[in-house]
């Protein structure tokens, strides 16, 4: 995760520049479309596949040939939605060009790309699997800097159009290079059949939309500020915010790695659960604590990196500073929902803030702007943590009272 930090942050710092203010929120707004409906691509089969490769390992060719099935099926579904729905939610003046490519980009070769981490998570091969997932970063990366090597070799005409091309040549470069990596570790896919693929489908579909849900709660301010306001505020917002979201790695790693003892303290029930996020709890709210207080005096340093057209996305950081000490509570009790049994309801309770993001974003964006939308997203995620911790804090006195499972 610190490795895709670095790599994220930079492709970020290179994109910003080169593409100016309106180009990077045209992008940002295309970007968010494809990721938000690329969930969908795969039809939950790369989660079918950790589990069956986990019970059998004798599964795997099967399973990895009907996940990329499903996601052939996903993909040819998701694309036109994509591009009827970027005609409607992003401006009439990007290039036609620019979208298809983004497309292509995001919801063909990256979603080919990403399920390659997936085969190695089955076998616990994490070295491995971790990997699989840099390297499409990596590629983006090689193809920002040839962006910025083409800006300073002569200025270009079409920034956007360009950027997009590019970024579509690296996802594909990087889907071919983590497949080849697939094919010679762990073997080549069997197809199996249509019927039995519409079965799998069906089973997996499910766990698509948990994805979506989080990512409709993440990002749906950026496409509400591209529909409701102008796409030079969704660049700024989208730099602000893109700071913030790095910082949140460390918390994001700090979970990961504590989610296997989740699992053995859910094992009894949601209250062994909660117990053991009570434990991580001080140190995800310190976290919090320490870099919201970080980001808020070391905000104007972004002028700096940015470039003075990117002052105001200072304000941005500094409102938006809090956002990992506010999230660590609904983190832990998502987290303490997902791993006992209760993931339904933390589904809808992510569900259920995503849409009230985008009616306060509908109601605040259009007198308030980005600001609406920062004030949108705290709301969010203090309805989400209420939401959570209803079954979490209020449940029946036998449970309790159970005993605290014994640490080894």
């Amino acid at each position: 995760m610190g490795l895709r930090a670095v790599s994220q942050a930079l492709v970020f710092l290179i994109t910003a520049r080169v593409l100016g203010v309106e180009g990077y929120g045209s992008f940002v707004a295309l970007l968010t479309l494809a990721s938000v409906l690329s969930y969908f691509c795969g039809l939950g089969g790369h989660v079918l596949l950790v589990r069956d490769v986990a019970r059998d390992s004798a599964s795997f060719a099967a399973g990895w040939g009907y996940a990329i099935s499903s996601l052939l099926v996903g993909t040819t579904m998701v694309f036109p939605i994509y591009l009827l729905a970027s005609n409607w939610l992003v401006p009439q003046y990007i290039a036609l060009s620019a979208i298809a490519l983004l497309g292509v980009g995001e919801l063909i070769f990256w979603p080919l790309a990403n399920l390659a981490s997936f085969a190695y998570q089955g076998y616990e091969r994490m070295g491995r699997s971790s990997h699989m997932m840099l390297a499409p970063v990596v590629f983006r990366l090689m193809a920002a800097l040839t962006l910025l090597a083409l800006s300073v070799w002569e200025k270009l005409k079409f920034p956007l159009l360009t950027w997009c091309a590019l970024y579509a040549v690296a996802m594909l470069v990087s889907a071919c290079y983590v497949h080849y990596r697939v094919f010679r570790d762990l073997g080549a896919p069997r197809w199996g059949k249509a019927a039995h693929l519409r079965e799998r489908i069906e089973e997996g579909i499910v766990f698509s939309f948990w994805g979506i849900a989080e990512k409709v709660y993440v990002d749906a301010d950026k496409l509400m500020l591209a529909r409701l306001n102008s796409l030079e505020v969704v660049g700024l917002y989208s730099a602000g915010y893109r700071v913030v979201d790095i910082v949140f790695l460390p918390l994001y790693a700090l979970l990961s790695s504590a989610a296997p003892r989740f699992f053995r303290a859910g094992h009894v029930g949601v209250a062994g659960a909660w117990r053991y996020a009570r434990r991580v709890a001080p140190i995800a709210i310190g976290y919090g604590s320490a870099v919201g207080l970080a980001l808020f005096f070391a905000a104007p340093l972004l002028t700096s990196l940015l470039g003075e057209a990117y002052a105001d996305a200072v304000e941005v950081v500094r409102w938006l500073c809090w956002l990992p000490l506010v999230s660590s509570p609904r983190l832990l009790l998502q987290y303490a929902l997902a791993t006992s049994g209760r993931h339904k309801v933390g589904m809808m309770a992510v569900a259920m803030g995503g849409s009230t993001n985008i009616l306060i974003n509908i109601g605040l964006i259009p007198t308030l702007g980005w600001q609406g939308a920062a004030v949108a997203t705290y709301a969010a995620e203090i309805l989400m943590a209420g939401a959570m911790a209803c079954p979490v804090l209020h449940r029946p006195r036998s449970i309790r009272k159970e005993a605290p499972v014994k640490r080894r």
